[in-house]
């Protein structure tokens, strides 16, 4: 018994094809179904290919755009969090130094106005030297404040900010000033504002 359906299923694929093959038009006809298939098969593929392409990166766009503007409680975990005082002495009520340049020249002093008035957090920024890294200044500006001091203009200078509200620091590149005119510099943290500034860490502050 088994034998003999053994035998019969092994024979069934050559009867079928045998009845579609009989003549043309069973021919032509079996072979456009398999073309029809084929096809339908590959716009089927290509459109889930499409929809999983859009599903992956509409995330990389939204994270992208929530780099842009860091909510302040992924901003604390990467930065620290808020600095409530300054080393256990509060932060002042206004703009002014926390610690006063030294050994300026008596000449080629011209004035740098640090503008925080496009910000809503306060800032905590230093002035150096890269060739001398010593502390020039200290300053201390509160939300949307300035404060102007006056910088040696034939020296470059690095300027380091601390965000008060974040703990995040940041520094600029290497800068002179302009001889000719006094500047105004705001204080701008994102990636497309007038200063290039970088991350750093708390040593590097």
């Amino acid at each position: 018994m088994l034998l003999t359906i053994a035998r019969w299923l092994f024979q069934l694929p050559g009867k079928l094809f045998g009845l579609i093959f009989k003549n043309r038009l069973r021919i032509f006809l079996f072979f456009m179904l398999v073309a029809i298939a084929v096809l339908g098969a590959k716009r089927y593929l290509r459109a889930h290919q499409y929809d999983d392409e859009f599903s992956l990166a509409a995330p990389a766009d939204y994270n992208r755009a929530i780099k842009r503007e860091m909510p302040l409680r992924e901003a604390r975990e990467q930065c620290g969090g808020p600095l409530h005082d300054n080393a256990g002495q509060p932060w002042p009520a206004s703009a002014g130094y926390l610690h006063q340049p030294t050994r300026l020249p008596a000449t080629s002093l011209h004035r740098l106005t640090l503008d925080n008035q496009g910000n809503d957090f306060a800032v905590l920024v230093k002035l150096e030297t890269p060739a001398a890294p010593q502390q020039l200044a200290e300053v201390f500006i509160p939300p949307a404040g300035s404060f102007e001091v006056k910088i040696n203009a034939d020296a470059e200078h690095v300027m380091k900010i601390k965000n008060i509200k974040t703990g995040c620091m940041f520094r600029s590149r290497s800068f002179n000033l302009d001889k000719q005119r006094d500047w105004r510099m705001p204080l701008t943290l994102q990636k497309d504002g007038s200063l290039q500034l970088q991350s750093i860490g708390d040593r590097q502050f």
